[in-house]
């Protein structure tokens, strides 16, 4: 990981994009805070990509309503007991 200090140099932000595409980048504040910066995978894009969805979060937010289900020791009770016939 390259560490980029905001003190010592003044690197573009295009410069620094262009880094972060083959690593990792942490870029030190001239306050001194520190930030990571990586090149988002799929993943992640997909993710953001449905936590700002109206339609995906509408159907989180009806499937927590549902009732219904079996506990995993409600399963493993009625296993045992089919066991014992």
């Amino acid at each position: 990981m390259k560490t980029v200090d905001l003190k010592k140099e003044h690197p573009s932000i295009d410069t620094i994009l262009s880094m972060a595409r083959f690593d990792s980048i942490m870029i030190q504040g001239a306050d001194g805070a520190q930030y990571i910066l990586e090149e988002a995978d799929e993943f992640e894009k997909e993710v953001k990509a449905l936590g700002e969805s109206e339609k995906f979060n509408s159907f989180l937010q009806e499937r927590s309503k549902e009732k219904g289900g079996k506990s995993l020791d409600e399963i493993s009770g009625k296993l045992e007991d089919a066991e014992m016939q």
